[in-house]
């Protein structure tokens, strides 16, 4: 009878975390399969391979996080118990509101989403957005038998995008009975809940020749804002003598104005802000008190979510050696996010003399400073001012993104033997959408902001008002809008009426769309009918594949045109390509059982596709295993492995985004403030007056940037080596030590390094490129003003990234104290993480140990996860002890308050109580030492903090209660 491929047959399991080497555990795993008959055995399969053996062992590290994690942590969102991983640093996570866009992602030693493979069952999952990131919200956590981590190339067998590893989620297949369960979570300070319920049935029928699954979920997650915590409450930004005060964004309720002609009545910043009768007085720009808009509070810090899933899987025995098999997965998630009140930065044109919203002095000082020059009425104040408007537009209402995605995948297929011959097939149907529907609030018309800011004049220019002494807009017209014009008072906090504020309102929404289809089929066997090798059988699998995808991003036209201040302009998107790929891989067992080589085994794997895009890519695998007993073994891999352009890096059309980036011209830039460099400034479009001052700096610390994809692109081509042992010391203790060191050529990366790297190679005499007319300084684009409009930057294969470290497993489990005792550890040690922007190019970015502007995500040298379990028939539990090392910030020129964040320890404390056959109930504390996140300022991601990294929470409980029948 023909059976499934289990990988809990293949493998015993390190870690009861499951850090997984499935060379050093054959051994124990073949003592049984020795005991049984020769017709039980079955042959098994293991992540990175494709090829199906009784006897598996494999050249590549695999980390296992099996189904007893998912449970003990009470894991609802997959990716919280992923970035407990070393091996992995944050990508989106819940906390992941600025930056975000809704979705959990997963990143393979810090080398990007889209470098790390997501599949389901072996078979590639449907991506959510145009750069092919996988939002593993849509992946069922109930049916998750075991989630299989190879770090390392493996484009040689699963084809492009698995340059740094891959991400198998196993799925159970073979359910029988009904389980539910539900579970609650809430932080000490009564907030932050997660509830979840979840029902599973399963069961055989016709005679055992058949199993069909059934999964329903339901996910409802709350909304914590950084308001809600006292170390995110307030924005910190740094003093510049060693400490922290408050600071945020010159965009203000009230609005200000920064420009070189207000140095005399502002000297210390540079600028003025209104009060709300129209006057105006200088901006205070530090010190504890000053007048920088507190964005803080009203961020998420948990993201809300509420989720519904159903899943089926199924299979049917046709014969004794062929199973049909399917699965259909469906995910309805809607997770929302929100920002401060929308800002708005515009340089525009405003009526200045007679305006019955500013003040008669408050005119004149304006005139003076931004004045255009034109004075109808010859009263000593011009006509119309025209300046940089920073303005928070409270009176239009929150700023927030409300987003719906809805994923569904179908799979078909037919698997089995052939024939009594020891070869086996597998070929696939699977077809996949993920559609993302966004309506976004808050957004505002830039044209009509400055349509509402010119009054009405007569010939004299005098502002004509009414009756009531209320002004009209010069240009009545709607504009677009569902109103005509009203005169807009932006002149003081509160001032903005509310037919102003519905004339600026446009509705924004989108919708993004991703379709996959794929067909593939392998055939694989061995020689064992023909001939073997001293050790055994040569193992050989065959495999085809076609792949379709395709992207299309509809958005409205506002948002399509970039014409509003709030979220980001987004361009429309369509693209996409095909893919055909073939594979051969290849086992070579050279020596078994012999002195001095227990084992002595040969991988061999080649892959060559052809895209519609990038043309031919082919990647190798060469791998070995040498056992000189049967407890030691040593085992080494080199891969080269690809990663062809996806199709927002090929296709997108030109948009803006808003990365954190120093103006080396600004007060806060950073940089040395020479007299070259002063001079440099005023050639590139900072006027003398404002030049190292407070007016130029960045709003908010955000630059913002114009990107957009290069069709011209072509693949990225990356070498992998990986070189380990693998020692079973006793029947109680193992452990694995691994090198890793991964060097990727022509990676596609943002011109310059990205927009930060460009300022900086700009304006740094030292480096190559840099000066007026050189191509760093011709992608900044100012204002009038001094301040940055927006640099330009685009993809291109230009960077080059090198990674190298170790990998350190351990397990000792065993029989103590009426239970079972088990210590579980894997540890990673980063030597080097550096990224090179371009060929020769003095930056060489160096994120080993490091975190900031540059490297984002911190990634320490060190990290581990160590548990300590104790188990009996009724109880299992278990002591967590996650290890996060010291980082320092990556900028080396710039002294921040906060430049090294210490290493920091998290404890969880978990147990489940089996009360009988049929129920158990499992409760744990998150943090159990309320461990607060560091707080730092300037160089922070968001919320003072890095909140995918740190724990922003605090203490946590959760309790799941779950019955089996």
């Amino acid at each position: 009878m023909f059976t499934n491929n289990k990988l809990a047959k293949a493998v015993k399991i390190a870690c009861a975390f499951g850090a997984a080497s499935s060379i050093g555990f054959t051994g124990s795993a073949l003592a049984q399969e020795q005991g049984a008959t020769e017709e039980s055995v079955e042959k098994i399969q293991v992540t990175g391979s494709r090829l199906r053996q009784a006897e598996f062992a494999s050249a590549a590290p695999i980390a296992v996080v099996g189904q007893e994690q998912f449970e003990l942590t009470a894991t609802v969102n997959t990716e919280q118990l992923l970035n407990t991983l070393p091996q992995v640093v944050p990508g989106l996570d819940r906390t992941s509101n600025n930056p975000g866009n809704g979705t959990a992602t997963v990143d393979l030693r810090g080398l990007g989403t889209n470098r790390t493979l997501v599949l389901i069952n072996g078979t590639r999952a449907v991506p959510t957005t145009a750069g092919g990131a996988v939002d593993i919200n849509s992946i069922p956590t109930a049916l998750i038998k075991n989630v299989e981590v190879l770090t390392g190339g493996a484009s040689a067998v699963y084809g492009s995008d698995a340059v740094a590893g891959v991400i198998n989620f196993i799925l159970k297949d073979d359910f029988e009975g009904v389980e539910a369960q539900a579970g609650y979570e809430v932080t000490e300070e009564g907030d932050a809940e997660i509830f979840n319920v979840d029902v599973t049935l399963g069961g055989n029928f016709a005679d055992g020749k058949g199993n069909v699954v059934f999964n329903l979920a339901y996910t409802d997650r709350s909304d914590l804002f950084q308001g809600d915590r006292d170390f995110a409450r307030t924005s910190f930004g740094d003093d510049g003598n060693g400490g922290l005060e408050p600071t945020g964004s010159s965009g203000v309720p009230d609005t200000s104005i920064f420009a070189g002609g207000f140095g005399t009545f502002s000297p210390d910043s540079g600028g003025i802000i209104f009060g709300q009768d129209g006057s105006v007085r200088p901006f205070v720009s530090g010190g504890q008190v000053n007048d920088f808009y507190n964005y803080a509070p009203v961020n998420y810090i948990q993201l809300p979510q509420e989720r519904h899933q159903a899943t089926a899987l199924g299979s049917y025995e046709i014969s004794e050696n062929s199973e049909l098999y399917s699965r259909i997965m469906f995910t309805d998630s809607r997770v929302p996010s929100q920002l401060a009140p929308t800002p708005i930065f515009q340089t525009s044109t405003f009526t200045v003399d007679g305006n019955p919203f500013i003040t008669p002095d408050a005119q004149q000082i304006i005139s003076d400073a931004i004045g255009l020059g034109v004075d109808t009425d010859g009263d000593g104040i011009d006509d119309e001012g025209r300046a940089l408007l920073r303005r928070r537009l409270e009176e239009v209402g929150p700023r927030r993104s409300e987003d719906a995605f809805t994923s569904f995948q179908f799979q078909v297929g037919i698997r089995g033997d052939i024939g009594d011959t020891p070869w086996f097939y597998d070929a696939y149907y699977q077809t996949g959408k993920v559609n993302n529907s966004t309506a976004q609030l808050g957004n505002v018309n830039r044209g009509r902001f400055d349509q509402a800011l010119l009054l009405a004049t007569d010939e004299a220019g005098q502002v004509i008002l009414d009756s009531d002494g209320n002004p009209s807009c010069a240009d009545t017209s709607a504009n677009g809008s569902t109103v005509g014009c009203t005169p807009l008072n932006i002149f003081g906090a509160g001032n903005i009426s509310e037919g102003a504020a519905d004339f600026l309102r446009t509705a924004v929404a989108s919708t993004a769309l991703f379709e996959q289809k794929i067909f593939g089929a392998s055939i694989g066997g061995d020689s064992s009918d023909y001939f073997e090798l001293p050790g055994g059988p040569i193992a050989v699998a065959l495999s085809y594949e076609h792949r379709d995808e395709g992207f299309e991003f509809l958005p409205s036209q506002d948002l399509a045109a970039g014409t509003i201040a709030g979220f980001n302009g987004a361009p429309g998107l369509a693209g996409g390509f095909t893919v055909s790929g073939v594979s051969v891989e290849m086992k070579l067992p050279i020596l078994r059982n012999v002195e001095f080589a227990d084992l002595l085994e040969l991988d061999l794997a080649y892959r060559s596709e052809d895209y519609s895009t990038a043309g031919s890519v082919d990647a190798y695998k060469i791998a070995g295993i040498w056992a000189p007993t049967e407890t030691f073994r040593f085992r080494a891999g080199f891969n080269t492995a690809v990663r062809a352009p996806n199709i927002g890096e090929l296709f997108a059309p030109r948009g803006e985004g808003f990365p954190g980036a120093n103006d080396p011209c600004a007060a806060d830039g950073g940089a040395t403030q020479t007299e070259a460099l002063r001079q440099l400034c005023i050639q590139t479009g900072v006027p003398a007056d404002v030049v190292f001052s407070p007016a130029i700096n960045p709003a908010s610390g955000q630059v913002r940037t114009i990107s957009g994809g290069n069709p011209d692109l072509v693949q990225e081509e990356a070498e992998t080596l990986t070189v380990g042992i693998v020692y079973d010391v006793t029947e109680d203790f193992t452990f694995s030590l691994d090198y890793f060191d991964i060097e990727i050529d022509d990676a596609i990366a943002a011109f310059g390094g990205g927009t930060n790297n460009i300022l900086d190679t700009c304006y740094d005499a030292s480096k190559g490129g840099s000066g007026l007319g050189g191509d760093f300084c011709n992608a900044v684009n100012r204002r009038g003003d001094g301040t940055i409009d927006f640099v330009e930057s685009s993809s291109q294969n230009v960077a080059s990234i090198t990674l190298k470290g170790y990998d350190l497993i351990a397990s000792y489990d065993r029989e103590a104290f009426g239970g079972d005792v088990s210590i579980d550890y894997i540890g990673t040690y980063t030597t080097e993480s550096d990224f090179l922007p371009f060929d020769g190019s003095p930056d060489l970015i160096e994120c080993a140990g490091n975190f900031g502007e540059n490297c984002g995500e911190p990634v320490p040298e060190y990290k581990h996860r160590m548990t300590f379990g104790f188990s009996t028939d009724d109880f299992t539990a278990q002591l967590l002890w996650r290890y996060v090392g010291e980082v320092d910030d990556d900028d080396l020129d710039t002294v921040y308050t906060v430049d090294k964040i210490d290493g920091t320890s998290y404890f969880d404390l978990a147990g489940t109580y089996f009360i009988n056959d049929n129920y158990r109930v499992t409760a744990g504390i998150d943090n159990l030492l309320a461990e607060d996140p560091p707080v730092i300022g300037d160089n922070d991601e968001q919320a003072n903090t890095y909140p995918a990294t740190y724990d922003v929470f605090g203490r946590t409980y959760y309790v799941s209660f779950r019955a089996s029948f």
